[in-house]
C-alpha cells in the first residue's frame, strides 16, 4: 500500500511540474510580445509625453508577470542549471539598477568588492536568488529603513566550513541586510517553506516560492544561505557561493541602462507563435538587421537551405510542435557546421537546451526580453 501511495505522489508531482512548465512557457511568450512592443514604443516617445509613464508601468508589470512565471519554472526546474563564468559584482549591480523603490522610504547602501568575484554559475538563476532576497528585505520595511548590500571574498575553512556543510575553500558572500521587522526563531525555521509568510495580512505579496527557490538554487551551486534575524531589529541573508579558480574572461552582463547596439547582418527568426515573429521582425528591423521569419522547424530548414549564404544568425525557439529547438538546431548544423544560433526560450535551461549549448549553440536569452537585452545578445554572438 505504501508503494502505491508513493507512486501516486510521484505521478502528481510530475503532473504539477508539467503544468507549471506549460503555463510559464505560454505566459512568457505573451509577455515577450507585450514587452517587445512596449520597448519599441518607449524608444519613440519623449519622456515629457503623457504616454511615457504609462509605457514604463506596462514594462514594470511585464517584469512582475515574468517573475511569477519564473517562480513556476523554479518550482519545477531549480536543479537544472547552465553553468558559465560570471562576475557576481556585475550581477548584483544589474539587480540593484532595476529596483523600483518609488514611494519607498529606503536608504540603499551598496559596497561591492574591489575586484571581480568570479564564480561558475547560472546567471539567470543567481539573479533570481538575489532578487528574491532583496524583495523580501524591502517588504520587511513597510515604514522605511536601510537596505545594505555587500559582496566580499572569504576563506571558509575547517570547522567553520563543516558547520555550513561546505568544503573548505574560497567563497564569495553576497550579504543583503535590512532594518525591518525581523523574525523570531520560530519564524526563521519556516522561511524557506513554499508559500510561507509569517504575516499574511501585512505582507500579502510575500506568499510565494521566492526563498524556497533561492535555497534550492544555491544548494545546486554547492553553496548555502546563512540567515540572521532579530525581532524589530532586522534581518541579514548571506548567499555563500564557491569562487572559481581564476579570474580571467568574464561573461558580459549588460546594464539595463546601456544603449541599443545596432547591426547590419541578416537574422532568421524561428518561433511557432506569430505574435513573437511579428514583434521580433519589428525589433530586428529597428536595430538595422535584415529579417527572415519561420513559423516552424520545417520552414526554418527550407529558408536556411535557400538563404544560408545570406543569413548570419538564427534566433531559435525551443518549444515548437513537430521539430523542437534541438531537432532544428542539429539539422541546421548539418547544413552549416559553423552556424551561429541564439536560443530563445520561455523555459529554464533544461537538458535539451544544455545539449544545444554543448553542441555549439552560441548562447541563450530568456523570454521576456527587452530590446536592449536582445540587441546586446545579437552583437555578443555575431562579434
Amino acid at each position: 500500500m505504501e508503494h502505491i501511495t508513493t507512486a501516486t505522489q510521484f505521478e502528481k508531482t510530475d503532473a504539477v511540474e508539467a503544468l507549471a512548465n506549460g503555463i510559464a512557457h505560454d505566459v512568457n511568450n505573451l509577455l515577450t510580445a507585450i514587452k517587445g512592443h512596449a520597448s519599441l514604443m518607449l524608444n519613440n516617445v519623449n519622456p515629457t509625453d503623457p504616454l511615457y509613464g504609462h509605457i514604463i508601468e506596462i514594462l514594470s508589470s511585464v517584469d512582475k508577470g515574468s517573475d511569477l512565471a519564473n517562480q513556476l519554472l523554479g518550482f519545477a526546474m531549480a536543479d537544472e542549471v547552465y553553468l558559465t563564468r560570471m562576475d557576481v559584482n556585475r550581477l548584483v549591480r544589474s539587480v540593484l539598477e532595476t529596483l523600483n523603490m518609488k514611494g519607498l522610504r529606503i536608504i540603499l547602501d551598496v559596497s561591492l568588492h574591489a575586484k571581480p568575484l568570479i564564480i561558475k554559475g547560472d546567471p539567470e538563476k543567481i539573479k533570481q536568488v538575489v532578487t528574491a532576497i532583496v524583495n523580501n528585505a524591502l517588504q520587511a520595511m513597510p515604514e522605511g529603513g536601510k537596505l545594505s548590500v555587500r559582496t566580499e571574498a572569504a576563506a571558509i575553512l575547517n570547522g567553520t566550513a563543516d558547520a555550513f556543510g561546505l568544503e573548505s575553500g574560497f567563497f564569495c558572500k553576497i550579504t543583503i541586510s535590512d532594518t525591518g521587522i525581523g523574525m523570531d526563531s520560530a519564524t526563521l525555521e519556516k522561511i524557506f517553506k513554499a508559500f510561507y509568510s509569517h504575516n499574511h495580512n501585512q505582507f500579502p505579496e510575500k506568499k510565494g516560492l521566492g526563498l524556497t527557490f533561492a535555497k534550492k538554487i544555491v544548494r545546486h551551486h554547492k553553496g548555502v544561505i546563512d540567515v540572521w534575524s532579530s525581532l524589530n531589529v532586522g534581518s541579514s541573508f548571506s548567499v555563500i557561493l564557491p569562487l572559481a579558480e581564476d579570474n580571467h574572461h568574464i561573461d558580459d552582463l549588460p546594464s539595463a541602462q546601456e544603449e541599443l547596439k545596432l547591426g547590419h547582418e541578416c537574422v532568421l527568426l524561428v518561433d511557432d507563435e506569430q505574435r513573437i515573429l511579428n514583434v521580433g521582425r519589428t525589433i530586428c528591423k529597428a536595430l538595422g538587421y535584415t529579417v527572415f521569419t519561420a513559423a516552424s522547424g520545417k520552414d526554418a530548414l527550407k529558408i536556411y537551405a535557400e538563404k544560408k549564404n545570406d543569413i548570419n544568425i538564427v534566433v531559435l525557439d525551443m518549444i515548437m510542435p513537430g521539430m523542437d529547438g534541438l531537432d532544428v538546431f542539429m539539422a541546421l548544423k548539418k547544413l552549416n557546421p559553423d552556424i551561429k544560433v541564439l536560443l530563445s526560450t520561455g523555459y529554464a535551461i533544461d537538458e535539451n537546451a544544455q545539449e544545444m549549448l554543448r553542441q555549439g549553440c552560441k548562447g541563450y536569452i530568456l523570454k521576456p526580453y527587452s530590446v536592449v537585452d536582445f540587441s546586446h545578445k545579437l552583437r555578443e554572438i555575431l562579434e
